[in-house]
């Protein structure tokens, strides 16, 4: 509805005066991006990951439990579960991650993106469920909505293309367009993940989208040695990941959202106390 709720968010009225003003003042989400470094310590992590694969027979990564993180963040720190779109901030109705998909591990395989939703109440064997199904299918023979979407478009003229992208952009900034035509798309979502530690590569600082609703962009590298000091003053080599996030700042208080990304951190790093069910702890 025009000025009203989208089919993927209530809109917000009763926002602070500054937090209302804000989408008009940085209208765009790159032009409001921050980031955010953390170090993950991994002492208590990867043991608990091989104990968890041994003890359910699934395998299960770092990246899924990032992904689970984030959805028990997006659960309990709900000022973070919201978007900016069209000058107006909306909660979010969906808890659903982007990520792409190699379709082979192989130099020149062709990349894909995959949406996945979650619930509030999954646990990390849901997640790494649901995860491993929505890789399964980005790597399958059949192409994804999403990819058949592109194809078709793809041999238009680019102006013909550039007005179909601007009428959707536009139409989409005055809550016209149908739930169906972004509902499979990557973009709208409530964050994108890239898993590059997958392929052994350090975590970058990645943009925003100005396409879609993602306010949240983490990328998490590789697993290495690397120096801590105890609380001791001990000098100490652990396993350790970087993650660095890209966040749309107009969405909630840089407090806040430093508070809620300090839960990921938790939650990775002592998994035994946070990952055994997704209960409505108060972080």
């Amino acid at each position: 509805m025009l000025w009203g709720d989208r089919p993927d968010g209530k809109r917000l009225t009763n926002l602070p005066p500054l937090r209302a003003v804000m989408p008009h003042l940085m209208p765009t989400r790159t032009g409001a991006t921050v980031y955010h470094e953390q170090r993950i310590d991994l002492t208590q992590t990867l043991p608990w990951l091989q104990r968890h694969a041994a003890q359910s027979g699934t395998p299960a990564s770092l990246f899924h439990l990032l992904q689970y993180a984030l959805v028990r963040v997006l659960v309990l720190r709900p000022d973070v579960h919201r978007f900016v779109i069209g000058g107006a901030t909306y909660q979010r109705h969906k808890i659903e991650l982007s990520f792409a998909v190699k379709k082979k591990l192989a130099d020149g395989a062709p990349m894909t993106t995959v949406k996945v939703e979650f619930l509030p109440t999954d646990t990390f064997e849901d997640v790494v469920r649901k995860s491993d199904a929505a890789i399964g299918l980005g790597r399958g023979a059949a192409p994804l909505t999403s990819e058949k979407e592109m194809a078709l478009f793809a041999p238009l003229p680019g102006w013909l293309l550039g007005w179909l992208v601007a009428l959707q952009r536009r139409l989409d900034a005055w809550n016209l367009l149908p739930g169906a035509l972004t509902a499979s798309d990557p973009l709208y979502a409530s964050a994108f993940l890239a898993n590059l530690g997958s392929i052994g590569l350090d975590a970058p600082f990645h943009h925003l989208y100005d396409w879609g609703t993602v306010p949240i962009f983490a990328v998490l590298g590789r697993i290495h040695q690397a120096t801590w000091v105890s609380a001791a003053g001990e000098v100490q080599v652990r396993p350790t990941a970087v993650l660095r996030y890209s966040f749309d700042e107009r969405i909630a208080d840089g407090l806040y959202c430093a508070t809620s990304l300090e839960i990921v951190r938790r939650i990775l790093e002592s998994p035994g106390m946070e990952a055994s069910a997704p209960g409505q702890t108060v972080p």
